[in-house]
Parts: C-alpha cells; sequence; structure tokens
C-alpha cells in the first residue's frame, strides 16, 4: 500500500492549537509525521482530538479511549477506558512541553463511515531542555461504536495549557 503525501506544514509562530484536514474521500487511512515543542507556559498534556463529518466543533467531552506507555521499567502508562476527552501523542509520566516530541502516528478508518476508526502511534522525547530521551506507545478511539464508525474531517493537536512554538507537520494518505 502507497502512501500519499497530502501536506507538508512547518512554522514557528506561537498558536494555541493546529487544525489538520483529513477530508479527503480517497483516503480511509492517515499517517501523521509531526514534530512538535511548546513554549514554557504549555501544559504536559500532548491532546488530539477529532472532528467528524457534518459537525461544527471538535470532540471534547468524554467519548475518547486512550491508551499511552512510556517504554521503561517503571510502568508507567495511560489507560482511559471511555472517560478520556482527548487522545495523547504523549504520556506518563508527564513531560514538559518546551522539550519537543517527535511523534509517528497512524490513523486507522478515520476517513470511513463504515470502518470503525482509531489511531496508534510512537512518540519520542527530542530533549530539546534535558538531558532525557522517553518514547512512549499510544493509541486510542472513539469509546462507542456510533462515533468510531463516523468520518473524520479534521483533527486538533494541542496542549492542554499554553501554546505550541513550533510545528513541523507531513500528512500522509493511505488507501
Amino acid at each position: 500500500m502507497g502512501m500519499v503525501k497530502l501536506a507538508t506544514v512547518s512554522s514557528t509562530s506561537a498558536v494555541s492549537s493546529v487544525d489538520i484536514s483529513v477530508d479527503y474521500s480517497t483516503y480511509t487511512n492517515f499517517r501523521l509525521i509531526m514534530n512538535i515543542v511548546g513554549d514554557s507556559s504549555s501544559g504536559i498534556d500532548g491532546r488530539i482530538t477529532w472532528k467528524r463529518a457534518g459537525e461544527s466543533s471538535f470532540d471534547t467531552g468524554a467519548v475518547y479511549g486512550a491508551q499511552a506507555v512510556l517504554l521503561d521499567a517503571d510502568n508507567n502508562h495511560v489507560n482511559q477506558n471511555g472517560t478520556a476527552t482527548h487522545l495523547y501523542f504523549t504520556g506518563n509520566p508527564q513531560q514538559a512541553a518546551n522539550r519537543g516530541f517527535q511523534c509517528d502516528l497512524f490513523f486507522g478508518g478515520i476517513g470511513s463511515s463504515s470502518i470503525p476508526s482509531a489511531m496508534h502511534g510512537i512518540t519520542t522525547l527530542t530533549s530539546l531542555q534535558a538531558d532525557a530521551v522517553s518514547s512512549f506507545v499510544l493509541g486510542g478511539s472513539y469509546d462507542n461504536a456510533t462515533n468510531a464508525r463516523e468520518r473524520i474531517t479534521a483533527m486538533q493537536v494541542s496542549f492542554s495549557t499554553g501554546n505550541i512554538a513550533e510545528i513541523h507537520y507531513t500528512l500522509y494518505g493511505m488507501g
């Protein structure tokens, strides 16, 4: 299965969130390769929310199931089944957003109204502000069958508070 580059964005302007369109009728699955850095006031949760076809806003209620685990021996993890208000691109232990994150995320089924939607990926801390590297495996979806089978037209990335100081991403479409 080949990937088609749909968008490339690079910005060093401070913004509170970034909206990424996935409203491409040709594609069911997407890959997002993203390097994102928060500012010194940014909160520690890296967030992703989805907007369903026909909706005017992103889903921010407790409609997601989300998991994340740090690849270490301390058993740090996030496990929010049906109680998450967003998906994660970071995990526990929570890291300062201005340290930067390199994310490789797959979004399966989000371009379809018949295939259930889910995301999974890996994020590595880029250590801009500290002498440590951490990697997280993460995943999630809507927590109910109705939402999971609705086509997603956009996703929004942000931190729990503060701004995105820098973002660079490439979005690919697949089958």
